[in-house]
């Protein structure tokens, strides 16, 4: 439990913020990444905060705020972020909240949940860094939840996992967040250059190909090999190019 971090992205409201900082604390999780907070939350943080985060105060004193959904993601080899809103492609796998824990614990590395802001939740460019998308099935007349329930099924659904489960085999290593988006940096800039797709449909391209690459959870080995395929092939491309203008001008 302690390799978890809870990551809220852009919180508006200090009392939601220390509802969740309760919710760690009764679900034995206790790092909390606060990705650009609204001044009404801090640092340093409002005491409508310490009002709700009841004995989970050494949880929002250890709270770490942060500019960008990237720094919160720093040295994480695996990312769950959560959505209640319907998209029409998702890139990565999609499960509910009580399946989410089997997968977080059988990682080896850093885990981080993300949640997104109170009005809207998360970007889909901000989905696109998540290696698996959580949801909470929720009655079709009220499917929005409070930013702290949320938390609160996750982190119980989490903690009741890890109760049953005691020890689990990690799997390997996985190639942490930094790493995978410099694999589809390069991915997104090759299957331009090919034709694969255009600058329109790229970035459903893209989600459909985060997609597959986030199913097959790759080591760190395993990106280098891949970014190395990728470099060879544009090296021969370039070289074949090459040889048939020279071609071309001895003709």
């Amino acid at each position: 439990m302690e390799r978890v971090r809870i990551v809220l992205v852009e919180p508006q409201e200090p009392m939601n913020v220390g509802a969740v900082a309760r919710a760690m604390r009764n679900f034995g999780l206790s790092r909390l990444y606060l990705v650009n907070p609204s001044p009404r939350v801090g640092p340093p943080w409002a005491r409508e905060a310490y009002w709700l985060a009841v004995h989970a105060e050494e949880v929002l004193d250890r709270a770490v705020a942060v500019g960008s959904l990237g720094e919160a993601l720093q040295g994480v080899s695996f990312v769950v972020a959560t959505t209640g809103r319907p998209r029409e492609l998702y890139p990565a796998p999609v499960v509910t909240a009580r399946e989410v824990p089997a997968h977080v614990l059988s990682i080896r590395g850093e885990v981080a949940l993300v949640f997104g802001r109170e009005t809207f939740g998360l970007t889909n460019e901000e989905l696109d860094l998540a290696h698996l998308i959580g949801t909470i099935p929720t009655a079709p007349e009220q499917p929005s939840l409070n930013l702290a329930q949320a938390v609160v099924v996750f982190a119980y659904e989490l903690y009741q996992a890890w109760l049953q489960q005691g020890s689990t085999v990690s799997q390997g290593e996985l190639a942490d967040v930094a790493a995978l988006e410099g694999f589809f940096a390069d991915l997104g800039r090759y299957v331009l250059e090919i034709g694969f797709t255009d600058e329109h449909r790229h970035p459903y391209a893209m989600r459909r190909l985060r997609r597959i690459f986030h199913k097959a959870q790759l080591s760190p080995g395993e990106v280098q090999l891949l970014r190395g395929l990728l470099h060879q092939s544009r090296y021969a491309v370039a070289s074949a190019l090459k040889k048939e203008g020279t071609k071309g001008k001895d003709g």
